[in-house]
């Protein structure tokens, strides 16, 4: 729209022609100016307009990778599903209930080195101090035997991401 009317401008200043008083080499230079001007705008403006389409990209690559970020830890999580459907299976027509608990156990063990190679960590409770941090105490239990604060129990695992929480432990703490 700005260049719609400096064209405009122009074709104005073209129809009154230089005034009487103008020197023709003062002429020359103005119209030299403009199309510098003009030149330099017509620059800015695909500059701007790259600016832009970058900008545009960049958000649309940033929402894919959002988007498609946990694509590698979901394919690994796979086989340890396949192997707790074969699992499930077996469990119905197997004698032997022990092997095959044996093997759920392994399975277990699967996903959380799966989860560890992705920098997920579980958070150490048993014997350690309550930190309100880490732990979400659900219980108290009167004890002398123990200092108070320690952690007696673990009812539910916590875990961090790379040092991030992500779920806090519920644990039982010692009250004195």
């Amino acid at each position: 729209m700005k260049r719609e009317k400096k064209e405009d401008m122009r074709r104005d200043e073209r129809k009154e022609g230089p005034s009487p008083a103008a020197d023709p080499s003062e002429i020359e230079e103005l119209r030299k100016k403009a199309a510098e001007r003009d030149e330099y705008y017509d620059r800015w403006l695909k500059v701007h307009a790259e600016y832009e389409n970058t900008r545009r990209r960049l958000e649309k690559d940033k929402s894919d990778h959002m988007r498609f970020a946990n694509e590698g830890i979901i394919a690994r999580l796979f086989p340890i599903m396949d192997n707790f459907d074969m699992a499930i299976s077996a469990m119905d027509g197997a004698e032997d209930k022990g092997s095959v608990l044996d093997g759920i156990k392994l399975i277990q063990k699967e996903f959380h080195r799966v989860l560890e190679e992705h920098g997920v960590k579980r958070i150490e409770t048993e014997g350690e101090m309550f930190d309100p941090n880490i732990h979400e105490a659900v219980f108290a239990e009167e004890t002398d035997e123990v200092p108070e604060g320690t952690i007696l129990e673990e009812f539910r695992p916590g875990y961090t991401l790379n040092g991030r929480l992500l779920r806090p432990a519920q644990v039982k703490v010692a009250k004195n």
